[in-house]
C-alpha cells in the first residue's frame, strides 16, 4: 500500500517525550520554537491534514525508535480517519473531493466509534513499551481556554497563535506534574 511520506518538525534531535497530533501539533502558522510540543521540550511528529487514523497508525514506529517516557498528544478532530483508493492512504477532510461519499459511509458514530478505537490502541502502544500517554482533544482545552471561538488565530488566520500553544503546553504540564488525564471528550 502506498502512503505519502510523513513531513515532521521534530526540532528537538534528543528527548524523553515526543508529541503526537494534526497541523496544531505541527504548528501551522506559527515558528517551530513557538508550538507547546517545543514549549515543553518534546519531538514534534505532528503531521498536517492527520486523522487519528494516521496517529495511532505511525505511534508504534516512534516509540519503538526514540523510547520516549511520555507520550503527548493533541488528537485531530474524531471525524477525521483514513481511507485506501487505488492501494494509497489518504486522509478524510472537510476540503476532500470524495468527503460527501465517505460522509454516507461512514457516520457520526461509526466516526467516534473509530476514535475511540484509536485512543485505546495508541493506550495499549504506549503501556507496551513503558510510555506514560498524555492526551486531549481540542474540545477538551474548551473547560481551561474559555471562549474556543476567540482563541487567538496565527498570522496564517486559520491555526493558533504562539500564545494559544503556550496555553496547551501549561495544560500538558499539568497533567503531566498532577497526573491526570483529560476525558478525551468527542462531541
Amino acid at each position: 500500500m502506498r502512503q505519502t511520506k510523513p513531513t515532521f518538525r521534530n526540532v528537538i534531535e534528543s528527548s524523553e517525550s515526543l508529541a503526537l497530533g494534526c497541523s496544531h501539533t505541527w504548528g501551522t502558522g506559527v515558528e517551530a520554537d513557538e508550538t507547546w510540543p517545543y514549549l515543553l521540550g518534546a519531538m514534534n511528529f505532528g503531521l498536517g491534514c492527520a486523522s487519528g487514523d494516521q496517529v495511532a497508525r505511525i505511534a508504534e514506529g516512534l516509540i519503538i525508535n526514540y523510547r520516549p517516557k511520555i507520550v503527548y498528544c493533541l488528537w485531530p478532530d474524531w471525524s477525521r480517519f483514513e481511507y485506501f483508493t487505488n492501494g494509497t492512504i489518504y486522509q478524510s477532510l472537510p476540503t476532500d473531493t470524495n468527503r460527501i461519499h465517505f460522509m454516507e459511509t461512514h457516520d457520526d458514530e461509526w466516526c467516534k466509534l473509530n476514535f475511540q478505537k484509536n485512543t485505546e490502541d495508541l493506550k495499549v502502544i504506549c503501556d507496551r513499551y513503558g510510555s506514560k500517554l498524555i492526551d486531549m482533544t481540542l474540545y477538551d482545552l474548551i473547560p481551561y481556554i474559555d471562549h474556543a471561538d476567540r482563541w487567538p488565530l496565527s498570522k496564517l488566520g486559520h491555526h493558533y497563535a504562539p500564545e494559544w500553544h503556550g496555553w496547551v503546553a501549561e495544560l500538558f504540564a499539568k497533567a503531566r506534574d498532577e497526573n491526570f488525564q483529560f476525558p478525551l471528550a468527542h462531541e
